[in-house]
């Protein structure tokens, strides 16, 4: 088993970025192939900072952690009535209401990830969003 590894954001956006451009590759669930993660890790190299080199499994895990992510703003942007997102301002949280709401969808741990986009935007959502267009399932 592969040490744990430590993202930088650099390489996040490499690796987002990567993906992006071999979306035609995703397959049933959400995921690549394979061969796509080995050629991810190389993509994203020269972005190494901290931890183990990244390899195929690190890079697998780390798209199932932002796939993860998406997931849980697109149910809160779809399934959640009074909602709101924007790439600027995330879920931008202002006002009691909206506040009752946030806290609400917050309850559920598995929502957690979505804490830091209370009120700043996650870059990455667009290219998450051709990779994993709304409604897909996957």
């Amino acid at each position: 088993m592969a040490a744990k590894a430590i993202w930088n954001d650099a390489e996040t956006d490499a690796l987002v970025t990567y993906l992006h451009s071999q979306r035609s590759k995703i397959g049933d669930g959400g995921n690549f192939r394979p061969q796509v993660y080995t050629d991810a890790a190389t993509a994203i190299a020269m972005h190494w900072t901290l931890g183990p080199t990244k390899v195929a499994s690190h890079c697998k895990n780390k798209w199932q952690s932002l796939k993860s992510l998406y997931h849980v703003i697109e149910n809160y942007c779809l399934k959640t009535s009074g909602t709101h997102w924007d790439n600027q301002i995330g879920a931008g949280i202002e006002g009691i209401t909206a506040s009752n709401v946030w806290d609400a969808y917050m309850e559920k741990k598995a929502n957690h990830v979505m804490h830091p986009y209370q009120n700043a935007g996650w870059h990455n959502y667009v290219q998450m969003q051709d990779i994993l267009p709304s409604g897909s399932g996957a």
